[in-house]
C-alpha cells in the first residue's frame, strides 16, 4: 500500500473529526459487500486504525439474491484473513421474506441487512457500524426521495452519523473512490444487479444522476449545500414540534400513542407532519423486535401518509385507520387519533382489558378487507355440579372464559349489594342470575345482525348500534367474547349483561362470568 493517496486519507480523517465519528479507543464494526466503495472504505480504516486508535472488525451479509453472492464472501473472507482483521458473516433469504411480509427487495434487504449488523456490533462490542455511502449516493438518495415523495427530513438525505451508524466517506464522489483503489491495486468484486435499471436506485444513478452532473458538474456539492439548508429548517421546526408533542401526546399505551383530536385540529400542517414522524419514533422504544428496529427507528413519511394522516384527523367518521408501510397504523376513535403498531405486531386495550392478536384486523367500513379471527366455543348441557368450575380457553384472544356458582352465604350479600346499587361492576367480571343458564352456552366474536336487551331496558337493540353509542372501537367489537345462553346474548364482555340474567330481588342463585 506504499501507493496510498494522502490526500484521500487526509479527507477521510477530516470527516471523521468534522463530525465526530469516532472516538480513541472505540471498535467498528465495517459493512463489506465486496464491492468497489465498502472494499475501499475497510482498506482506508484500516491503515488508518492505528493514527485514529481504534479497533475494526468487518462484517458481511448474504441476501441470497444472486446465484453467485456466496463468491463474493469467499472474496472477502479472504481479504480478512490476509488483513488479520476478525470477519463475522450473516446471510437470509432476502425475497422469500419479502413474498412472507409483503415487502420490496430493497426494503427486506435493508431491514435484513442492519439487523445483522447491529446483532454483530453487540458481538464485537462495538459502538459504532461503518457503511460506505458517499457523496454520489447522498445525491442519489436525495433524487429518489424527491421522485418517490417526502417531507424536507428525508430529502435533506442520510446524515453522516445516525445512532450506531456511521459514513466516513460520506464527503467522498464515487470517481475519487474509484480512483484511490486503482492507485492502490485494491481489489473487489462486481454485482450485476447494479446495473439492472428496473430497479429506481440504479436508474437514478446510471441515468438521472450523470444527466445532472452534465448541467452542473458541481451538482454533488450543490445537492449537499441545499439538503443542508433544508436540515437546518427541518431541525428548527421539529424542535418546536417536539415541545407540542410533549404537551399534548399521551404516555405509550400497548404500543399506542394517542391524541385528542381537538388538539391536533389546531396545529398547522409542518408541525402535523412531525407529530406523526415523533410519534413512530416514540413508539420504537417500546418495540420487542430486533428485526424491524432499524426500519421503524427512522421512518419516512411519504406525502400520501401525510396526506391520509390530515384527511384522518378532519374525518367525522369513527374507526377509520391507514398504515404506514407494514408496521405503522393510524386510526381514529371517536374523538382521539392513535399512532401505534399494527395489532399484528402489538396489542391494544379496551378499559382495564388487554388483548394481544395473532392477526392483524381491517375495517370493512374504511374499504380494507376485513380480517380477523373469528371464533366460537360451544358447551353442551353439562351437570351443573362441572359448571362451577367451567372454563374454557379462547386460543385466538389468549384469553380464558370461566363462568361458576357463588355460595349461598355470598350470594345473598351480593344480592342484596346490587339491589341496593352499592356494588360497583368491574369490565372482565360479572354477577348474573344462576338460574337463568340456557343451554347450549355459546362463546363467540360478534356477528352482524346481532341484538339484545342491555340492562334496564325492555327491547332488543342492535348490538352494532349499542358499540356505536359506546364508542367501542371497531377493532374491539370484533373480537371481545359474546356469552350466549340457549342461543341469546346474555352478556357482551367488557361491557353490559343482558336484562333477562340480571340479579333482582327475587334471584336465589348468584353466578359470576369472567374474562381472563
Amino acid at each position: 500500500m506504499d501507493k496510498i493517496s494522502s490526500s484521500f486519507l487526509d479527507k477521510l480523517i477530516k470527516t471523521v473529526r468534522s463530525f465526530n465519528l469516532l472516538a480513541w479507543g472505540e471498535r467498528v464494526v465495517v459493512a463489506v459487500s465486496g464491492g468497489v466503495d465498502s472494499s475501499v472504505l475497510l482498506f482506508s480504516l484500516y491503515e488508518l486504525r492505528h493514527y485514529l486508535g481504534i479497533s475494526i472488525a468487518c462484517a458481511s451479509f448474504d441476501h441470497k439474491i444472486r446465484p453467485d453472492s456466496g463468491q463474493d464472501v469467499i472474496f472477502i473472507k479472504d481479504l480478512c484473513k490476509n488483513l488479520s482483521i476478525p470477519f463475522y458473516f450473516g446471510s437470509g433469504d432476502v425475497k422469500l421474506y419479502a413474498k412472507e411480509n409483503k415487502l420490496n427487495l430493497e426494503e427486506t434487504a435493508r431491514i435484513l441487512r442492519y439487523n445483522f449488523l447491529l446483532k454483530t456490533a453487540r458481538d464485537f462490542n462495538a459502538p459504532k457500524i461503518a457503511v460506505a455511502h458517499h457523496s454520489d449516493d447522498f445525491a442519489e438518495n436525495v433524487i429518489m426521495r424527491l421522485i418517490t415523495g417526502a417531507g424536507a427530513g428525508a430529502i435533506s438525505g442520510f446524515q453522516a452519523k445516525y445512532g450506531q451508524v456511521i459514513r466516513p466517506l460520506i464527503n467522498h464522489s464515487k470517481s475519487e473512490i474509484i480512483e484511490f483503489a486503482d492507485k492502490n491495486s485494491i481489489k473487489f468484486t462486481e454485482d450485476f444487479t447494479n446495473k439492472d435499471t428496473k430497479i429506481l436506485r440504479n436508474f437514478v444513478r446510471l441515468n438521472i444522476l450523470p444527466s445532472f452532473k452534465s448541467v452542473n458538474p458541481s451538482f454533488l456539492n450543490t445537492v449537499r449545500n441545499t439538503a443542508e439548508i433544508l436540515k437546518k429548517d427541518d431541525d428548527f421546526i421539529e424542535k418546536i414540534s417536539f415541545k407540542i408533542f410533549k404537551e399534548i401526546a399521551e404516555p405509550v399505551n400497548n404500543g399506542k400513542i394517542y391524541f385528542k383530536k381537538k388538539d391536533l385540529l389546531k396545529l398547522d400542517d409542518p408541525v402535523l407532519y412531525r407529530i406523526l414522524k415523533l410519534s413512530i419514533l416514540e413508539i420504537y422504544k417500546y418495540n420487542p423486535k430486533d428485526e424491524y428496529s432499524f426500519f421503524i427507528k427512522k421512518p419516512i413519511i411519504y406525502y400520501n401518509n401525510f396526506k391520509a394522516f390530515i384527511e384522518l384527523i378532519k374525518s367525522g367518521k369513527p374507526n377509520a385507520f391507514f398504515y404506514i408501510g407494514k408496521f405503522i397504523e393510524v386510526g381514529n376513535e371517536y374523538d382521539n387519533i392513535f399512532i401505534g403498531y399494527t395489532a399484528s405486531e402489538g396489542s391494544f386495550s379496551f378499559k382495564s382489558v388487554k388483548f394481544n392478536l395473532a392477526e392483524s384486523i381491517e375495517n370493512k367500513e374504511s374499504n380494507a378487507a376485513s380480517r380477523y379471527n373469528k371464533y366460537e366455543y360451544l358447551i353442551e348441557k353439562i351437570p351443573p355440579s362441572l359448571i362451577t368450575s367451567l372454563k374454557i380457553k379462547i386460543k385466538e384472544i389468549n384469553k380464558t372464559f370461566s363462568i361458576e356458582s357463588v355460595n349461598e352465604s355470598d350470594s345473598a350479600e351480593i344480592i342484596n349489594k346490587i339491589t341496593k346499587k352499592e356494588l360497583n361492576f368491574k369490565p372482565e367480571s360479572v354477577y348474573f342470575d344462576y338460574d337463568k343458564i340456557r343451554f347450549p352456552i355459546t362463546i363467540r366474536n360478534f356477528i352482524e345482525g346481532d341484538r339484545f336487551v342491555p340492562l334496564g331496558m325492555k327491547d332488543a337493540k342492535k348490538l352494532k348500534e349499542y358499540f356505536i353509542d359506546k364508542k367501542v372501537p371497531i377493532k374491539v367489537r370484533r373480537i371481545i367474547p359474546i356469552i350466549l345462553f340457549g342461543g341469546k346474548i346474555a352478556w357482551v364482555s367488557l361491557n353490559e349483561i343482558c336484562d333477562c340474567i340480571k340479579i333482582t330481588e327475587f334471584t336465589k342463585n348468584v353466578g359470576i362470568m369472567r374474562i381472563e
